[in-house]
């Protein structure tokens, strides 16, 4: 037996078990501080009175920014499939059948591409329908794109709409603050002793109102954000790239 190569694979074994467990200790003692770390967040939000009645996301790894176009919207074409359309009979109602006109109607405007993604089932509110889309690129919302086709009957009359087609994502990506740091940032906005109750947060794309020119040829930019929704229904979004 040739033990100088033995002992060379002995080594080399409790090396890699060596590595192996000081990875392990160091990803178990990362988890424990940012166990720590969310405890004290958690219990600084209760004491300034806002309050989670939600399910916290995971926070992601890092990304870029997303360059998108604001799109104009053809009223012409909108006019002309709605004038084309055929009335829905009672079996096409369904919010299958509404889906499916409202689908058409956007196809036939020009209107339809991959962001545009459906939410169902429709809003119904007497004898008016609306069917709604979100403007989602790569699986994450682009706030605040929609597309809503409005029904009376059984017929579509409107068609509302408000877009960004995605263009292109930034070679460079920064890292994203967690959930609880972003609610952080809400105690400085909140006025009174008034509890402020946190029902919904989730990670978007987010273009910012200031500056936006629909049409423009120059590419919008749409910074990762998170989108966060109290109990009274109000969204407020806060900048999600971790500060250097």
């Amino acid at each position: 037996m040739d033990w100088t190569k033995a002992k060379t694979i002995i080594i080399a074994a409790l090396l890699l078990t060596n590595i192996v467990i000081l990875g392990a200790w160091m990803a178990k003692a990362h988890d424990g501080a940012r166990g720590d770390e969310d405890a004290t967040l958690r219990a600084i939000l209760s004491s300034g009175g806002i309050f989670l009645e939600t399910e916290l996301p995971k926070k992601p790894g890092r990304m870029a920014v997303l360059y998108v176009q604001p799109e104009t919207n053809d009223a012409a074409a909108v006019r002309r499939a709605l004038a084309a359309q055929e009335a829905l009979s009672s079996a096409t109602l369904s919010d299958e059948g509404l889906a499916a006109a409202a689908d058409a109607i956007l196809e036939s405007c020009g209107y339809m591409d991959e962001s545009a993604e459906i939410a169902l089932p429709p809003e119904r509110d007497g004898g008016r329908a609306y069917v709604r889309y979100r403007d989602v690129f790569d699986g994450i919302p682009i706030e605040e794109g929609y597309i809503v086709c409005e029904f009376e009957g059984s017929r579509a009359v409107g068609v509302d709409r408000k877009w960004y087609t995605p263009v292109e994502l930034h070679d460079r990506k920064g890292e994203i603050i967690t959930p609880l740091r972003a609610l952080i940032q809400l105690l400085g906005d909140k006025e009174g002793d008034d509890s402020l109750i946190i029902r919904g947060i989730e990670l978007v794309y987010w273009v910012s109102p200031q500056g936006v020119s629909e049409g423009s040829p120059v590419a919008d930019t749409a910074l990762p954000a998170w989108k966060i929704t109290d109990s009274e229904g109000t969204t407020r979004y806060i900048a999600a790239y971790e500060q250097s």
